[in-house]
């Protein structure tokens, strides 16, 4: 299992000859991209205004030369062109740079140019919690409906990232208000017919339990104090949020308040992407890259 984020950007560097391609390579993303080469992780083709791109390489001190750079007139352009490289298997993956978001998923999802999915895609946030190992959560940007159908896939994308982490056979913990049933709350039904499933092998190699609160989730003095008897209980290893909104507030909160190291990943596409956001700092982002280097 991998410990740390140090340890996965280790790991990522044992990934021979890994490149992305920056769709909108912009200063930021150029700041990125000298940082992660030289850092051994991976290497790029900066895609976007060409001039401008080498400029800004120069103004950094680098030589243009050393960076493979692709001339695109507007985002939608650089965005179609980052997924032909990866669709032609000459990168790895793109990645979202200076751009909208609905831009690059438009990209993405085109249904004759886009990726291919193994299943609805999902976000998962990495987390070290200093616990000796990294955990997981989830959906916290992409689904806003997350019914039974879509929550399975929403699962099974986060254990399939969190066993390329070296995680064997996952606990998964269904977050809600409770840790029991309730009839007029739909996301412990649906945390019911989960763990249901999961038992009956309909969703496989993982464990899940819920409705769990995040205390007895996470917890094990919180849920023997309460009498939970469950083989997830206490000890997660992966959090998956009652709705969008509780997971994305809760992504946002390890970060700003308990000041965690964290990393995003994109899952359920055949070939992975890299999607963070504009307020991302710069070593949340080279831990995104190295991890989804990871899922590889």
């Amino acid at each position: 299992m991998v410990k740390n984020f140090k340890e996965v950007r280790e790991f990522a560097k044992k990934k021979n000859n890994i490149k992305i391609a920056i769709a909108g390579a912009r200063e930021e993303e150029i700041n990125l991209a000298i940082r992660v080469k030289e850092e051994g992780i991976a290497d790029f083709v900066l895609i976007g205004i060409e001039n401008q791109i080498k400029k800004m390489i120069s103004d950094e001190g680098r030589n243009p030369f050393d960076y493979e750079v692709l001339n695109a007139e507007n985002d939608v352009q650089a965005c179609a062109f980052a997924i032909s490289l990866t669709k032609e298997g000459k990168v790895n993956m793109p990645m979202k740079g200076l751009l909208h978001t609905a831009t690059f998923m438009k990209a993405v999802l085109n249904k004759e140019a886009g990726l291919d999915f193994k299943r609805r895609a999902s976000q998962v946030t990495v987390f070290d919690d200093k616990s000796g190992k990294l955990k997981f959560l989830t959906d916290c940007a992409i689904n806003v409906d997350q019914g039974v159908k879509i929550k399975k896939d929403i699962i099974e994308n986060a254990v399939e990232i969190a066993t390329s982490f070296g995680c064997t056979m996952p606990k998964v913990a269904l977050l809600g208000a409770a840790e029991t049933v309730n009839l007029g709350i739909e996301d412990t039904l649906n945390s019911a017919i989960l763990t249901q499933m999961n038992r009956r092998g309909q969703i496989k190699n993982c464990k899940v339990d819920g409705p769990l609160s995040l205390d007895n989730a996470i917890d094990l003095e919180a849920a023997k104090h309460k009498g939970i008897e469950s083989s997830v209980a206490g000890m997660a290893d992966i959090l998956v949020g009652a709705s969008l909104g509780e997971a994305n507030t809760l992504s946002k909160s390890l970060h700003y308040y308990a000041h965690f190291e964290t990393a995003s990943i994109i899952g359920g596409s055949k070939n992975p992407f890299i999607m963070t956001s504009r307020t991302d700092e710069l070593e949340n982002k080279i831990n995104s890259i190295a991890s989804t280097i990871l899922t590889l």
